[in-house]
This record gives structure tokens, C-alpha cells and sequence, in this order.
């Protein structure tokens, strides 16, 4: 999930014509103009499993000290589904999911706003060959499997845009999907032939003696990354809120490029062994972006991939669920 680049990286992957995009409908304003009534009103994050900056900022004031005089609560930890499921019964407020996820769900009219990016240049994310299995290249998947968390999810999308980019087809290998959680026994024990995964479950398959990094994100131009939501209720009532929320998220990210044992201390926090996170130590930091011009564009360009890989049927309107909090 990591990353040290700055604005530079994510305009690198922006269409030149970013800058011809009218934003005046992104702006917080543009979700409501109703002011967060900050004596009484409550943010509620289910954060999640995984070290991004929305599930770290529990263990920091910066939410607290941005948001006062009204109050944050933190829930968790959750899976990204069951994370989604707590905001949309009324439980919770904000979460985190990944671009890719978040295209899916404002493609099927799901009402959520986009606040932040966590962009990261994408070492975090790739395909790993089980051991045995002689597999040496992409190609080389030809007719065997792959784990991945689900259709239209990160790994898939992994899958898709790294053969894309190697001019191979995406479709001569089988897709398994599976939870996370049981990727490790899978690819260890060869169920499986590879896996294509992200964060601790890919610094998990990169350590397991035999196995072989194919390709990781940084090599087939990644724009799959991580966001933080929040609904389109509370964007509407509180963007005061949630523009606070942006800044302590922002402060976190600072701060995580000087002490970036934040992101490992949270992998130790859930359980995750001293290899594991030594290997999650050589990803790159994340940084936090807003969704100002590049970001919405970035997100544009990835909806298109989702509609060039069969994920979705039609481009959404990525405009309408973003909110750009520097305005």
C-alpha cells in the first residue's frame, strides 16, 4: 500500500487534458451547503485490517484535534465488505476501500463521496508464483490458476492490467476467488498456481520459500490505489467534517514519511510476523492527494479500464462522488 513520490507521480498518470476539467460540482460545497453543527456531530470511521491512513489515525490526536469540537469514533477493525456494510445500515459514517471498489460501487448508483486519495506507486501490489510450480513469467500462466479477492476487485484488476500491458490475454488463465484470508494456505500448499494480491497478503507470498515475484505494479503503470469514503448523507450534512477529516489524514501522511514504522507497527498491531513486516518495511510510503483535478482525472482513466476489462458496462459519473477538500 506505499509510497515517498509526491504530485509529480500521480500528474505523470493524468491525461494531459486534466486541466480542461470544470470541477465546481466536486468541491465539498457542491455535496451541500449545510454547516457541520460541530457542537454535537460525530464522525464514525470502520477502519479497516490493513495499515492506510483512515485505520493509523486512531492511534494519533490529528483526527481528534481537526474535527473539534465535535468528535470522532473508531470502529473496527472490519473487511472491506463488512466496512461498506457498517456505513451503509447507518452504523458508520467513512471507511476505505480501493479506487478500483469504489468505481464498482458508484457504477451501480451507490451512494458514496470520495475525499482522499492514498496514492502509492504500486510495489505493493502484484502477481506471485507458488513454489514448485517452475512458473518464471506471465506468460508462463498460461492455463493455470490464480487466486484473487473477486471479480472487479483489486486482484483482478491487477491480473487484467498486467497482462494488458504485456500484450498477453487475461482471459487464457482462470481467475479463483477467494478470501484473503485463505490466499496463504492456498498458494503454499498448491492449490493454487499464483496469486495476484496486495499489501501484507503480497509481502506474505513474497517471503514463502520457493515463491516468485512475476510483476508488481510498478512495472504495467498501476492506478488502482487506495480511497476513503464517506457516505453521501454525511458528505451532504457535514462536508466542514469531512474536509477535517482530509486534513488530519494529510497530517498523518507527513508525518508516516519521517516515522514510517506507523505503517508497520499497525501490520505488528494485527498480527502479522516479524518477516512479513520486514517486508512490508521495503514498500513505499504512502502519500495523501486530494481529488483535485489529476486525482478526478486518474479515477476517470481507471473507470475506463474497468469498462475496457468487461468490469463494469459504462463509464459513471466519477464527477458527482468526489469531493475536492483543498477547496
Amino acid at each position: 500500500m506505499m509510497i515517498r513520490t509526491n504530485h509529480t507521480a500521480i500528474r505523470k498518470l493524468a491525461a494531459l487534458g486534466a486541466a480542461a476539467l470544470l470541477l465546481s460540482s466536486t468541491a465539498c460545497s457542491a455535496h451541500g451547503n449545510a454547516s457541520a453543527n460541530t457542537d454535537t456531530d460525530t464522525m464514525r470511521v470502520a477502519y479497516l485490517s490493513t495499515a492506510n491512513y483512515l485505520t493509523t489515525l486512531k492511534n494519533e490526536q490529528f483526527a481528534q484535534d481537526e474535527l473539534a469540537p465535535a468528535a470522532v469514533e473508531f470502529t473496527g477493525p472490519y473487511n472491506p465488505a463488512d466496512a461498506r456494510t457498517a456505513v451503509q445500515s447507518g452504523n458508520a459514517d467513512a471507511t476505505s476501500t480501493s479506487t478500483g471498489s469504489f468505481i464498482n460501487l458508484i457504477a451501480q448508483d451507490q451512494p458514496w463521496v470520495a475525499f482522499a486519495i492514498e496514492y502509492y506507486d504500486g510495489d505493493s501490489q502484484g502477481i506471485v508464483a507458488a513454489p514448485n510450480t517452475g512458473i518464471e513469467s506471465l506468460k508462463d500462466l498460461y492455463g493455470k490458476t490464480i487466486a484473487i479477492d473477486s471479480k472487479g476487485a483489486t486482484g483482478d484488476y491487477i491480473v487484467h492490467q498486467a497482462f494488458a500491458n504485456a500484450g498477453l490475454d487475461a482471459s487464457q488463465v482462470t481467475e479463483v476467488e477467494m478470501s484473503p484470508s485463505n490466499f496463504n494456505a492456498a498458494f503454499s500448499s498448491g492449490q493454487v498456481d499464483a496469486i495476484a494480491t496486495f499489501d501484507q497478503n503480497l509481502a506474505s507470498a513474497m517471503v514463502t520459500p520457493g515463491a516468485k515475484l512475476l510483476v508488481n505494479a510498478e512495472d504495467y503503470g498501476n492506478l488502482n490505489v487506495s480511497i476513503h469514503i464517506v457516505s453521501q448523507s454525511f458528505a451532504d450534512q457535514h462536508p466542514d467534517l469531512v474536509k477535517a477529516m482530509y486534513r488530519a489524514l494529510v497530517k498523518e501522511s507527513d508525518k508516516a514519511q519521517e516515522h514510517p514504522e506507523i505503517i508497520t507497527d499497525a501490520y505488528r498491531e494485527f498480527g502479522a510476523s516479524d518477516e512479513i513486516v520486514d517486508q512490508v518495511a521495503k514498500f513505499d510510503v504512502p502519500e495523501i492527494l486530494p481529488i483535485d483535478a489529476d486525482g478526478l482525472d486518474m479515477l476517470e482513466q481507471q473507470a475506463q479500464q474497468y469498462v475496457d476489462f468487461g468490469f463494469i458496462d459504462a463509464l459513471p459519473d466519477v464527477k458527482s462522488h468526489v469531493m475536492d477538500c483543498t477547496k
